[in-house]
């Protein structure tokens, strides 16, 4: 509500601006005026752009400062957790899937190009919570025996871990 708030004021003070422009020497000031608020107004509209991009850079830099709060004003009653909810159980579910690409290269001799991996997850709080794993073994890693590799991963991550063959 503050963003739209700051957009409305923005574009009345560049629509009043404009207004009390004078017109003379063939509106050449009017033009200026518009164009000095028309950057106004897009300053405006991509400062929580440039907010989002920064926390993304920190946080892809490890920084563990950036917190997603620092975008999100705290006096808002809206619950973001069900807005973003997706997106990082996306992100999270990656980092598990990348966690279980390399064990299973440095535990099992698997290569990356040598299985897929799908990981569900969900949060329960503040908790993730890894539901799910499926490796599927691909070409010549698929005539492994997967009750290791799955009795390893599902006492790892504490959820059924399931190990298919994938010839195809």
């Amino acid at each position: 509500m503050p963003y739209l708030l700051s957009l409305l004021t923005a574009s009345l003070a560049a629509a009043i601006a404009e207004l009390l422009a004078p017109k003379g020497e063939g509106g050449r000031i009017t033009a200026h005026i518009r164009m000095v608020a028309g950057l106004f107004l897009l300053v405006a509209l991509l400062n929580p752009l440039r907010d989002g991009i920064r926390l993304l850079r920190d946080t892809a830099l490890g920084d563990p400062a950036a917190r997603l709060e620092d975008l999100i004003p705290s006096d808002l009653e809206t619950d973001y957790t069900a807005v973003f909810g997706d997106s990082l159980t996306s992100i999270s579910s990656r980092e598990v899937e990348a966690w279980i690409t390399t064990e299973l290269e440095s535990r099992f001799d698997i290569p990356p190009s040598g299985c897929r991996v799908w990981v569900s997850c969900s949060y329960e709080g503040d908790t993730l919570t890894v539901t799910e794993a499926r490796i599927a073994l691909l070409g010549q890693y698929a005539l492994k025996d997967p009750h290791p590799i799955e009795s390893y991963f599902t006492n790892q991550l504490n959820c059924p871990c399931f190990v298919t063959a994938d010839t195809a």
